[in-house]
């Protein structure tokens, strides 16, 4: 009877600790990015986790560092890969490093349009991006957009090619960007974004290469003199998760995931058209002075940088070409 009773209270015991390993072993997904909250790219972010917690019903825990919090913007990607966090944003230039594909969407002036970019990451273009992504141990599961990419001053005004030659410009990483700013006179230096402020306050920059929303995000309106409106790069984030993680959620927490990145998707596309006016409208009113360019004047600089487009190669090649096409 002793025997029997001790066997049954180690039955117990084994059971309470399973459950207790099966409590812990509750997924956990970590999301990196470098903004603050206020930013396009963390509202949809923001908007993903209600959608996911709602969606799972307490079967998977969301958590969100802005900021760079948990990781330079720099370290996201390798630290998808790694699992260290289960989900980054950043902007399509870093994914260069490990699938060249991704230039195609940080290629100068080669999106007319937001119409023009959707169908290209909506489609076979972005396709191939996602597809040599996983080769890489990423699970690429949206495109999220952002504001034009622009070229701000906080000294000189530039209303044409001549008033860039030998300004030192701030650029994020992505070779065709630097290649573009160099044709046109210009000396370019890749800062992270959460570095730009101080090398614009300090002199160690005369402009930056950024959007209107990020610049807003980071309160760079306080260092600020001049955006010219140039549409260099429309760009935005590839949303991807780590992909041996996505692949061992169970089928429901899979279809939670794909289906809260859905919802967040069509809020991201809702919300940019009209990003891009409250950014622009909050930088007039903080006294950003915003240029254009001249018809023609910009017409020179799209056949300035258009060597930047001729000179790619291979798949890349291939891929603006099919971008050209749509």
């Amino acid at each position: 009877m002793k025997l029997r009773r001790n066997v049954l209270i180690a039955t117990v015991v084994i059971g309470l600790a399973a459950l207790s390993g099966m409590a812990q072993a509750q997924p956990i997904l970590k999301i990196a990015y470098e903004t603050s909250d206020t930013h396009i790219k963390a509202r949809s972010a923001l908007m993903f986790k209600q959608e996911l917690e709602k969606r799972a019903a307490g079967q998977i825990t969301v958590q969100t560092f802005p900021n760079a919090s948990l990781l330079p913007s720099r370290q996201e990607i390798s630290g998808a890969v790694q699992n260290q966090v289960q989900m980054v944003l950043p902007f399509v230039s870093f994914y260069e490093a490990v699938s060249p594909k991704a230039g195609i969407f940080t290629m100068p002036m080669l999106f007319r349009d937001y119409d023009h970019l959707q169908k290209a990451a909506d489609g076979a273009v972005g396709k191939a991006v996602y597809d040599d992504l996983a080769t890489k141990g990423l699970k690429a599961v949206a495109f999220w957009y952002e504001t034009p990419t622009h070229i701000f001053t906080s000294r000189k005004e530039i209303n044409d090619m001549a008033a860039i030659k030998g300004a030192k410009v701030r650029i994020y990483p992505s070779a065709a960007l630097e290649g573009s700013l160099r044709r046109l006179g210009a000396n370019p230096a890749v800062i992270p974004g959460n570095e730009v402020y101080l090398a614009l306050q300090n002199g160690t920059v005369d402009a930056a290469v950024t959007t209107p929303s990020f610049a807003q995000s980071l309160k760079l309106t306080d260092v600020l003199k001049t955006m010219t409106r140039v549409n260099l790069v429309l760009g935005g984030y590839i949303v991807a998760l780590n992909k041996g993680f996505y692949d061992g959620l169970s089928p429901q927490l899979r279809t939670a995931v794909d289906q809260s990145i859905a919802a967040a998707t069509e809020f991201n596309k809702r919300e940019i058209r009209e990003e891009v006016k409250r950014a622009e409208d909050a930088m007039v009113k903080a006294g950003v002075k915003i240029i254009d360019l001249a018809p023609q004047e910009r017409a020179r600089w799209v056949q300035t940088v258009q060597p930047v487009l001729d000179s790619q190669s291979g798949d890349l090649a291939r891929l603006i070409a099919d971008a050209q096409k749509l």
